[in-house]
């Protein structure tokens, strides 16, 4: 299998939780599941420490990076302002065919229960609106901050809040076809400000249950 598609399906196990935090990748299996040699997934871990999801640990072994909400603090305050500013250039942006493909996207969402599934839709949303800011530079930085937050997503705790996800993206597809940019910009650091305090209710909540055992 050809190194990028090796690079996005470990990263997609990674960021999604099918890797969990801790875990150790070991290099065998890796190259006999995906049929690829030492050097290019060599390189592939390069890719991904770079990225902070992964950490190689001399003499022992390359294990995914563990997650805390405490640790991501500064993470969440960089991507709030960068956050609203691609909602602005959006507004500004945003072609026709990317707003009538985010709708179609939506529409997905209304009838998908799965989290991870909707969690990962969510993903495809903000990657469509990031990429109508036609900004290369904000596209790659919001991308890498995205997948350290959505780590710390637990996913069996998450049905009722994702059910509003279609709601505030419809909200916010009005925004940006009236081109409406400090509206567009404001909804979406609202939407992850929500995300945010959800993250936090999880944290507090497992805290809580660790004490009662």
């Amino acid at each position: 299998m050809e190194r990028d598609k090796v690079l996005e399906i470990i990263k997609e196990r990674i960021v999604y939780l099918d890797y969990e935090p801790g875990r150790q990748l070991r290099e065998k299996e890796l190259r006999e599941e995906f049929d690829i040699g030492r050097t290019p997934l060599r390189e592939i871990f390069i890719k991904l420490e770079s990225e902070g999801l992964i950490q190689t640990v001399p003499h022992s072994g390359t294990y995914v990076s563990t997650v805390s909400f405490h640790e991501l603090r500064d993470l969440f305050e960089v991507r709030s302002y960068l956050i609203s500013l691609a909602g602005k250039l959006s507004a500004r942006r945003i072609r026709q065919g990317e707003i009538k493909e985010l709708r179609e996207l939506v529409e997905e969402m209304k009838s998908e229960s799965d989290p991870k599934e909707l969690m990962k839709m969510d993903s495809e949303a903000h990657e469509l609106i990031n990429r109508s800011t036609r900004n290369d530079v904000l596209v790659e930085n919001l991308r890498k901050l995205r997948q350290q937050s959505v780590r710390i997503w637990v996913f069996p705790r998450t049905k009722k809040f994702m059910s509003t996800f279609s709601d505030e993206f419809t909200e916010l597809i009005e925004a940006l076809s009236e081109g409406d940019e400090n509206r567009s910009g404001k909804l979406l650091a609202s939407h992850m400000e929500d995300f945010i305090n959800e993250i936090k209710n999880q944290f507090i909540s497992a805290n809580h249950a660790e004490h009662d055992l």
